[in-house]
């Protein structure tokens, strides 16, 4: 999806811990020296902590015990849709739905109270389906919510609710 949204606005807690896992298991797979994996496996080791997930064995030990193999089989878990995402994740996600869905009913009352509308007239609904993602959130997180069906690509750099 090479769809190119504005940069973001970072916040500690807009990141998703499976994008952040699936990062190092990358630069892993990369072949880093001794040197940069243990900073690599400290790092992931603080993004688990960061996420309260350090008491889901399933997610914390692959990073414990620094097996990559074993964090290769979480990472595949999850994009079969066969393991559930950290709570840290599912919470993000939800999050950033919220947001979108309520940028979209802005948009959308705004759209319908715009002065070029007859105020004598029956009223007319909104014809906008989709908008710009909210820009906090990385665009792995909308990439995400597409994976789930939740959201759709409508062009332009524009997403729409699966359901509309």
């Amino acid at each position: 999806m090479g769809v190119g949204y504005a940069p973001r606005v970072t916040t500690p807690e807009n990141w998703l811990l499976c994008a952040r896992l699936r990062a190092l298991a990358a630069r892993l797979a990369e072949g880093a020296d001794p040197t940069e994996a243990d900073r690599l496996w400290a790092e992931a080791e603080r993004s688990i902590a960061a996420a309260g997930a350090d008491e889901d064995a399933d997610i914390a030990l692959p990073v414990w015990e620094r097996s990559q193999v074993a964090l290769e089989e979480l990472i595949a878990t999850w994009d079969a849709g066969a393991g559930h995402l950290p709570a840290w994740d599912r919470a993000v996600l939800k999050r950033a739905l919220k947001a979108f869905r309520k940028r979209l009913k802005l948009a959308r009352l705004d759209d319908e109270s715009s002065a070029s509308r007859n105020p004598l007239s029956r009223g007319e609904s909104s014809s906008i389906t989709g908008i710009k993602p909210p820009e906090q959130y990385d665009r792995e997180i909308w990439d995400m919510l597409i994976a789930q069906g939740k959201l759709r690509e409508a062009g332009y750099d524009l997403l729409e609710l699966a359901t509309t």
